[in-house]
């Protein structure tokens, strides 16, 4: 479970933690900038070798964290400014269902099956991590299994199947049960296969 008013952040043997885990206020104006420098960096490399490279949305996707505005990758509208800017087939995105539902469709802007039809539409759509989480912010949360969360995970496989999506859709974030880590990750490539099969014959076959 993660409550956001006592959250810590662990990388590379590091704690991050309180209002101010890097020292000072960031403003999103430096935030754009730097990432702005950033990807057109990547974008001609991307382009020269054919990698798309797929942006993950923040997670989780509060506004404010530590000191730093996740304004880029924390809502559709930044995603939407950091994919016109970077201006490239190449780049897109990787939708995380969990983080798009820990921020909501308040947090985010739109509800995440919108979300999929927008980034589709656009042919940004690169690949999916499903997962489900028990509610969104800023109530505390815990991550859930596939079918255990308050988002109706047929609905987003349909979606999917809808814009005719042909790429990864990846389990992610998966509870553990009694056994180790290979009766979730079963349990989880089961259910979805089971949607997939589902929404399929909805459409008359597979895409």
């Amino acid at each position: 479970m993660l409550d956001i008013k006592n959250a810590k952040g662990h990388w590379i043997e590091k704690v991050f933690e309180g209002e101010l885990t890097h020292g000072r206020v960031y403003t999103e104006e430096e935030l754009w900038e730097n990432y702005t420098y950033f990807i057109k960096q990547v974008v001609p490399v991307a382009e020269e070798t054919k990698v798309c490279i797929g942006i993950h949305p923040d997670d989780p996707p509060v506004y404010a964290l530590g000191g730093i505005p996740r304004c880029i990758f924390g809502n559709a509208a930044g995603y939407q400014r950091a994919l016109d800017i970077a201006n490239s087939p190449y780049i897109g995105v990787c939708l995380c269902v969990g983080c798009w539902l820990e921020g909501g469709t308040v947090g985010m802007g739109c509800d995440v099956i919108s979300a999929i039809k927008s980034f589709a539409a656009q042919k940004k759509l690169f690949k999916v991590h499903f997962r489900n989480v028990s509610n969104p912010m800023p109530e505390p949360w815990q991550e859930t299994f596939i079918d255990d969360g308050y988002q109706d995970m047929h609905q987003v496989m349909r979606a999917l199947r809808e814009v005719e999506y042909d790429g990864a859709i990846i389990p992610d974030h998966i509870p553990q049960m009694l056994g180790g880590s290979r009766p979730g990750l079963a349990y989880s490539i089961a259910y979805m296969k089971a949607l997939v099969q589902a929404v399929n014959n909805e459409y008359g076959g597979a895409v």
